[in-house]
Protein backbone atom coordinates (compact mmCIF):
# COMPACT_ATOMS: atom_id res chain seq x y z
CA UNK A 1 0.00 0.00 0.00
CA UNK A 2 1.38 3.39 -0.85
CA UNK A 3 0.04 5.34 2.36
CA UNK A 4 2.26 3.74 4.50
CA UNK A 5 0.75 5.50 7.55
CA UNK A 6 -3.02 4.66 6.91
CA UNK A 7 -5.71 7.27 9.36
CA UNK A 8 -8.78 4.92 9.30
CA UNK A 9 -11.85 6.15 10.72
CA UNK A 10 -15.23 4.58 11.43
CA UNK A 11 -17.71 6.24 12.03
CA UNK A 12 -21.59 5.40 12.95
CA UNK A 13 -23.86 5.11 15.18
CA UNK A 14 -23.29 3.46 19.04
CA UNK A 15 -24.02 -0.58 18.38
CA UNK A 16 -22.53 -0.61 14.49
CA UNK A 17 -19.67 -2.95 15.09
CA UNK A 18 -17.13 -0.26 14.76
CA UNK A 19 -15.15 -1.14 17.78
CA UNK A 20 -14.73 -5.18 16.73
CA UNK A 21 -14.54 -4.08 12.95
CA UNK A 22 -11.97 -1.28 13.92
CA UNK A 23 -9.76 -3.86 16.14
CA UNK A 24 -9.56 -6.49 13.79
CA UNK A 25 -9.20 -4.52 10.96
CA UNK A 26 -5.87 -2.53 12.78
CA UNK A 27 -4.76 -6.02 13.68
CA UNK A 28 -4.27 -7.11 9.95
CA UNK A 29 -2.71 -3.70 8.95
CA UNK A 30 -0.48 -3.78 12.16
CA UNK A 31 -1.48 -0.96 13.44
CA UNK A 32 -3.29 0.73 16.89
CA UNK A 33 -6.56 0.19 17.33
CA UNK A 34 -8.17 3.49 19.17
CA UNK A 35 -11.84 3.93 20.50
CA UNK A 36 -12.78 7.73 20.87
CA UNK A 37 -15.70 6.63 22.00
CA UNK A 38 -14.17 4.72 25.02
CA UNK A 39 -11.19 7.94 26.10
CA UNK A 40 -8.82 5.60 28.87
CA UNK A 41 -9.87 2.54 28.17
CA UNK A 42 -6.91 0.74 27.80
CA UNK A 43 -3.17 1.95 27.66
CA UNK A 44 -2.86 2.40 24.22
CA UNK A 45 -5.43 5.09 24.58
CA UNK A 46 -4.66 8.71 24.33
CA UNK A 47 -3.81 10.28 27.89
CA UNK A 48 -6.64 12.70 27.83
CA UNK A 49 -8.97 13.50 30.61
CA UNK A 50 -12.10 14.24 29.36
CA UNK A 51 -15.56 14.83 31.40
CA UNK A 52 -18.25 12.65 31.44
CA UNK A 53 -20.17 15.00 29.14
CA UNK A 54 -18.09 15.60 26.54
CA UNK A 55 -17.47 18.79 25.19
CA UNK A 56 -16.81 18.39 21.34
CA UNK A 57 -14.18 20.69 20.97
CA UNK A 58 -12.03 19.29 23.09
CA UNK A 59 -13.02 16.05 22.36
CA UNK A 60 -12.39 16.76 18.72
CA UNK A 61 -9.10 18.30 19.25
CA UNK A 62 -8.06 14.95 21.14
CA UNK A 63 -9.06 13.50 17.84
CA UNK A 64 -6.87 15.68 15.69
CA UNK A 65 -3.75 15.55 18.02
CA UNK A 66 -3.91 11.76 17.92
CA UNK A 67 -3.98 11.78 13.78
CA UNK A 68 -1.26 14.32 14.20
CA UNK A 69 0.62 11.66 15.95
CA UNK A 70 -0.30 8.63 14.50
CA UNK A 71 0.34 9.54 10.60
CA UNK A 72 3.80 10.49 11.68
CA UNK A 73 4.14 6.73 12.79
CA UNK A 74 2.51 3.65 11.55
CA UNK A 75 -1.03 5.29 11.39
CA UNK A 76 -3.92 3.92 13.01
CA UNK A 77 -7.39 2.67 13.07
CA UNK A 78 -9.70 5.04 15.19
CA UNK A 79 -13.70 4.04 16.24
CA UNK A 80 -15.81 7.26 17.12
CA UNK A 81 -19.45 8.43 17.06
CA UNK A 82 -19.09 11.57 14.47
CA UNK A 83 -22.60 11.82 13.34
CA UNK A 84 -22.24 15.11 12.47
CA UNK A 85 -20.88 16.28 8.49
CA UNK A 86 -19.03 19.78 10.38
CA UNK A 87 -16.96 17.06 12.68
CA UNK A 88 -15.71 14.78 9.90
CA UNK A 89 -15.14 18.38 7.87
CA UNK A 90 -13.28 19.46 10.64
CA UNK A 91 -10.64 16.70 11.07
CA UNK A 92 -10.53 16.10 7.84
CA UNK A 93 -9.66 20.24 6.85
CA UNK A 94 -7.45 20.23 9.81
CA UNK A 95 -5.28 17.09 9.10
CA UNK A 96 -2.33 17.28 6.28
CA UNK A 97 -2.68 13.23 6.12
CA UNK A 98 -4.89 11.15 4.34
CA UNK A 99 -7.68 10.20 6.64
CA UNK A 100 -9.75 7.34 5.26
CA UNK A 101 -13.80 7.47 6.33
CA UNK A 102 -15.67 4.53 6.69
CA UNK A 103 -19.08 4.71 7.08
CA UNK A 104 -20.97 1.83 8.98
CA UNK A 105 -24.31 1.87 7.71
CA UNK A 106 -27.26 0.18 9.87
CA UNK A 107 -31.09 0.58 10.53
CA UNK A 108 -32.33 1.56 13.53
CA UNK A 109 -34.05 -2.17 13.98
CA UNK A 110 -30.94 -4.06 13.52
CA UNK A 111 -28.46 -1.60 15.69
CA UNK A 112 -31.17 -1.96 18.87
CA UNK A 113 -31.10 -5.60 18.42
CA UNK A 114 -27.23 -5.73 18.52
CA UNK A 115 -27.24 -3.09 21.47
CA UNK A 116 -30.43 -5.57 23.25
CA UNK A 117 -28.41 -8.92 22.62
CA UNK A 118 -24.92 -7.34 23.96
CA UNK A 119 -26.39 -5.75 26.35
CA UNK A 120 -24.63 -2.10 26.44
CA UNK A 121 -24.63 -0.59 29.81
CA UNK A 122 -25.87 2.92 30.29
CA UNK A 123 -27.29 2.95 26.57
CA UNK A 124 -31.11 3.48 26.82
CA UNK A 125 -32.70 3.23 23.13
CA UNK A 126 -34.08 6.83 23.53
CA UNK A 127 -30.17 7.91 22.77
CA UNK A 128 -30.20 5.87 19.93
CA UNK A 129 -32.89 7.12 18.68
CA UNK A 130 -31.07 10.63 19.24
CA UNK A 131 -27.79 9.51 17.21
CA UNK A 132 -30.39 8.71 14.46
CA UNK A 133 -32.05 11.84 14.35
CA UNK A 134 -28.29 13.67 14.73
CA UNK A 135 -26.63 11.46 11.62
CA UNK A 136 -25.54 12.99 8.94
CA UNK A 137 -23.78 10.34 6.45
CA UNK A 138 -20.96 10.70 4.91
CA UNK A 139 -20.74 11.19 0.99
CA UNK A 140 -17.03 10.98 1.04
CA UNK A 141 -16.68 7.95 2.76
CA UNK A 142 -16.38 4.34 2.02
CA UNK A 143 -20.23 2.77 3.06
CA UNK A 144 -20.24 -0.31 4.54
CA UNK A 145 -23.51 -2.46 5.40
CA UNK A 146 -23.50 -4.08 8.51
CA UNK A 147 -25.40 -6.75 7.56
CA UNK A 148 -21.98 -8.63 6.44
CA UNK A 149 -19.96 -10.70 8.84
CA UNK A 150 -16.72 -8.67 11.06
CA UNK A 151 -14.64 -10.73 8.36
CA UNK A 152 -16.52 -9.71 5.16
CA UNK A 153 -16.61 -6.00 6.72
CA UNK A 154 -12.72 -6.24 7.64
CA UNK A 155 -11.88 -7.48 3.67
CA UNK A 156 -13.98 -5.03 2.48
CA UNK A 157 -12.11 -1.83 3.99
CA UNK A 158 -8.89 -3.88 3.22
CA UNK A 159 -9.84 -4.10 -0.15
CA UNK A 160 -10.66 -0.94 -0.60
CA UNK A 161 -7.51 0.48 1.01
CA UNK A 162 -5.87 -1.78 -1.83
CA UNK A 163 -7.26 -0.15 -4.75
CA UNK A 164 -6.73 3.52 -3.44
CA UNK A 165 -3.35 3.28 -2.90
CA UNK A 166 -2.11 0.17 -4.87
Amino acid sequence: MENDNPIVILVGVCGTGKGAVGQQLAKRLQVPFFDMDKLNNSKDQPKVKLPQNINMDKWLTCIEELILTQSSQRGCVLSCSILKKEHRKRLTTNSSHPLDWVFMNDSFENVAQRIKKIELPGRPMSLLRSDFDILEPPKRALTIDMTYSEQEIVDTILKYLARKYG
